[in-house]
């Protein structure tokens, strides 16, 4: 028997779809499963690129923006730092838009100590590098939050990140 998918997951799939993305590439992550478990069922027209590391995937997606499409990268806050220099060497300097989608780590009651670092840092990493970003408040706030963020990107061309804290992702 499937379990149903989170209501924030579904919120997720129906912004990024609705800002017009149809290519998501992602590094894998417990949360974003939901995510990438719906769009499989329920968006067949989105294609899903896995990616091996954070950099690469900002990498895919400035090739997939340079070809035309407008896409998507889901990844870890953890991985954020493994991702900065293609960042700023890459996609800031030549506006290349870009729906950033963040599982939040790091947060009160996380279990894993390695991660509060990173999760603390994430919102001034993205302010010391002039990316706007939004945060999910609730699962019933998701797709109007994502979608206003991929919108904003590619109105803008910029890249524009989009926090999805585990109080809204945590069962």
């Amino acid at each position: 028997m499937a379990t149903a998918t989170p209501a924030w997951a579904a919120g997720v799939c129906a912004g990024v779809h609705a800002a017009g993305s149809r290519d998501v590439v992602y590094v894998p992550d417990n949360p974003l499963s939901h995510v990438v478990g719906e769009f499989g069922e329920r968006f067949r027209d989105v294609r899903l690129v896995l990616a091996t590391r954070e950099e690469e995937a900002f990498g895919i997606a400035a090739g997939l923006y340079l070809g035309g499409r407008r896409p998507a990268v889901m990844l870890q806050s953890s991985g954020l730092g493994n991702s900065l220099n293609a960042i700023t060497s890459l996609v800031l300097p030549y506006q290349i838009p870009m729906l950033i989608l963040v599982s939040m780590r790091g947060d009160p009651g996380e279990w894993n100590s390695a991660q509060v670092p990173m999760g603390r840092a994430v919102r001034s990493i993205f302010d010391a590098i002039g990316i706007p970003h939004s945060t999910v408040e609730s699962a019933d706030a998701a797709a109007d939050t994502v979608r206003l963020a991929g919108v904003t990107a590619f109105g803008t061309r910029m890249p524009v990140a989009c926090l999805l804290p585990r109080k809204v992702t945590a069962p």
